[in-house]
């Protein structure tokens, strides 16, 4: 039912990011309650007010070439002679890229809502500035799963297989070790290419042992595969090496510290 719904919708092409099997592997009435809550989220400016000012909060010390505003960047293109990303010289490509990035690792620290709307069609350049105008797509994650999220991700760039593992049982994963460090890479990841296909088949790999093993995932896994899956597509368009590793480290450091 909901790859029916989703087929139907404005956002169809994030079925090209997901594996059939994702859709057996979350409980149906969890599934149908993240589907929906998408949904709603979309419909609540007050929501997307919380997560735009949550963002321009964070931008002050973490993002300083980026400027999250209303209307569409389309309009804005036409009224303020902006640039698109496809224009932008190679360093900006690449600062852009860093960006994206560094967004994807702060969602695990955000108040309330963010934004999952990483696709290249948002964002454009002024200057030295990225401009990124997100459609209400907002995601929520349980205090839990954000802070599973970041043991993960710790314990990965920490060179902490026991935080890793930690991490992974509180995610229903504690069988994933090795699938997850397939799909970080191998390595420092100081110079890594995004390829969709990878992402694909890695969590199409998820998505099958779950299956197997019958073990089911947590309804936030929705969310996490929409910013994952647009995320990986526009750095594939970008297509400039990253060092992760350090996106990571900027972004926990900042955000672990005490305010």
């Amino acid at each position: 039912m909901i790859y029916n719904l989703l087929k139907k919708s404005d956002w169809s092409f994030l079925l090209d990011f997901v594996s059939p099997a994702f859709f057996k592997v979350i409980p149906p009435l969890e599934l149908l309650s993240n589907a929906t809550a998408l949904a709603k989220r979309s419909q609540e400016t007050a929501l997307y007010r919380r997560a735009q000012n949550d963002l321009t909060a964070k931008t002050e010390k973490l993002f300083l070439h980026l400027k999250c505003v209303d209307g569409t960047i389309q309009l804005r293109r036409m009224e303020e002679g902006l640039l698109p990303v496809a224009q932008a010289s190679l360093e900006k490509k690449q600062r852009l890229a860093q960006i994206l990035v560094e967004l994807y690792f702060a969602q695990f620290y955000a108040k309330e809502a963010f934004f999952l709307d990483f696709r290249l069609s948002q964002f454009a350049l002024k200057d030295e500035f990225f401009i990124w105008s997100p459609a209400a797509l907002l995601g929520v994650f349980s205090p839990a799963f954000s802070a599973a999220m970041r043991n993960l991700y710790a314990g990965y760039y920490g060179n902490n297989p026991d935080l890793m593992k930690a991490a992974l049982t509180e995610l229903n994963l504690d069988w994933a070790f090795d699938v997850f460090i397939h799909h970080f890479g191998e390595g420092e990841q100081t110079e890594v290419h995004f390829k969709v296909s990878h992402f694909v088949e890695t969590f199409h790999e998820i998505f099958m042992l779950c299956k197997v093993k019958k073990k089911s995932l947590r309804g936030e896994f929705v969310q996490l595969g929409v910013v994952l899956g647009l995320m990986y597509d526009s750095l594939e368009t970008l297509g400039v090496p990253l060092n992760v590793r350090s996106a990571y480290v900027r972004i926990s450091t900042l955000l672990d510290a005490p305010p």
